[in-house]
């Protein structure tokens, strides 16, 4: 299986959500999903099974329920298919209507753009950015107990830090727990 979905805005890596979502369609992964991404990739990922150790040019983890089994895959950068298709994203439509606290946000429901992930990443890293705006952020993980329903209002809530680099989110879709997302914290921009 290969990821070969279009760089997002002006990103110059694949989206860590836009991969999670071709992860669910390429697999009909439906409980207990988690990826890990450990680096970023400017070109194809290749999904394989997890039969060992992961491979030098690894950048990162998917796991999954599927009837009772765990099933685990390695995501390979694949150097030799660059992505250079684009596709134009508003990352302000993504937050469109949401509020911001102290350690939460919250959007409404209904028809957006973006899948819920999308939405719930942009929102946590708009929250982040009030309180440390010169920073970037990259995914580390994103975990669900199953795949939201798109249109669902959604809430990102701050849990911990870790040596205040990665920052652990819980997420909730229509006010029902649903998983995390963990950012790594990058050194400001500059």
């Amino acid at each position: 299986m290969l990821i070969d979905v279009p760089l997002t805005g002006d990103r110059s890596y694949l989206h860590g959500a836009d991969i999670f979502d071709a992860l669910l369609a390429l697999t009909g992964a439906r409980r207990d999903i988690v990826l890990s991404l450990r680096a970023a990739s400017d070109c194809a990922i290749e999904v394989c099974d997890a039969a060992g150790r992961p491979a030098a040019d690894s950048c990162g983890a998917f796991r999954h329920r599927h009837d009772g089994t765990v099933c685990r895959h390695h995501l390979l950068r694949r150097a030799d298919l660059p992505i250079t298709a684009r596709r134009d994203c508003d990352e302000e439509a993504l937050i469109d209507g949401a509020c911001f606290g102290a350690d939460r946000a919250t959007a409404p429901g209904g028809p957006h753009p973006g899948s819920f992930m999308r939405r719930a990443v942009a929102v946590y890293v708009a929250l982040l950015e009030y309180e440390l705006p010169d920073d970037y952020w990259s995914i580390a993980e994103i975990a669900c107990a199953h795949p939201p329903r798109d249109d669902a209002a959604l809430e990102v809530a701050v849990r911990n830090r870790v040596g205040n680099r990665f920052w652990n989110a819980a997420v909730l879709a229509d006010d029902q727990p649903l998983g995390h997302v963990i950012l790594a914290r990058g050194q400001p921009r500059r």
